[in-house]
């Protein structure tokens, strides 16, 4: 079995998305970052960084979402993660792309507008705002083209990479960033949103999210 280490926010997400539609057999343990969970002494021995989320198999730990869901796929034979060199890169660079362009630019603004005055850590940063939005959609208009012919990111075919990118365009409604100027980028996310696998991750998830806001 997998025991996966997380809290809720999108790089969690990323991971609880896949592992739900690889259909494997997981156990999710709840770090509460707000009360310190990730600094403890047992924490620390999974994972140098201090960050979640964190895989557990067989006895050792892996951390960062985007090994982990490829490992996971990869131990599974999933063809959501090819085993075509070629194809396998191609939903590599998908992922890559997300977490080091819109993604990036779609987490600050989740950062901004949500966890600095959650957490109170001060007002967010206008500017730093305006340019991350700018810059997120310039990025996702490039994914609205390329969707113009597809239905998925990689090689014309539901992949790993759809729903680890998920994790990243949900947060859009979030921080109030409007997609209607990308309809099939709203299409594919209507699309991955309805999947059971989505569903269920989200509700796994739900009761520590009401928990944290209630507090």
């Amino acid at each position: 079995m997998y025991r996966l280490h997380g809290f809720f926010t999108q790089n969690t997400m990323k991971t609880l998305y896949v592992l739900e539609e690889l259909g494997v057999d997981f156990e999710y343990c709840y770090v509460d970052l707000g009360k310190g969970d990730h600094r403890t002494e047992t924490f620390r021995k999974m994972t140098p960084v201090g960050r979640v989320p964190v895989l557990e198999h067989d006895g050792q730990f892996l951390f960062e979402s985007g090994p982990i869901c490829r490992y996971v796929a990869s131990v599974e034979h999933s063809p959501l993660y090819p085993a075509d060199k070629l194809e396998r890169a191609r939903v590599d660079q998908w992922m890559t792309y997300f977490t080091c362009h819109p993604g990036r630019w779609l987490t600050k603004l989740f950062f901004e507008k949500i966890v600095k005055p959650v957490a109170g850590m001060g007002e967010p940063d206008a500017a730093g705002c305006e340019e991350a939005a700018r810059l997120a959609s310039q990025q996702l208009q490039s994914v609205n083209d390329w969707l113009e012919h597809r239905e998925w990111l990689a090689n014309d075919a539901f992949s790993i990479a759809d729903p680890f990118a998920l994790a990243y365009v949900e947060q859009a409604r979030s921080v109030d960033l409007s997609l209607a100027a990308f309809p099939r980028l709203e299409n594919w996310l209507e699309r991955l949103e309805g999947r059971d696998s989505v569903i269920r991750a989200r509700a796994l998830v739900k009761p520590y999210m009401e928990a944290v806001m209630a507090r």
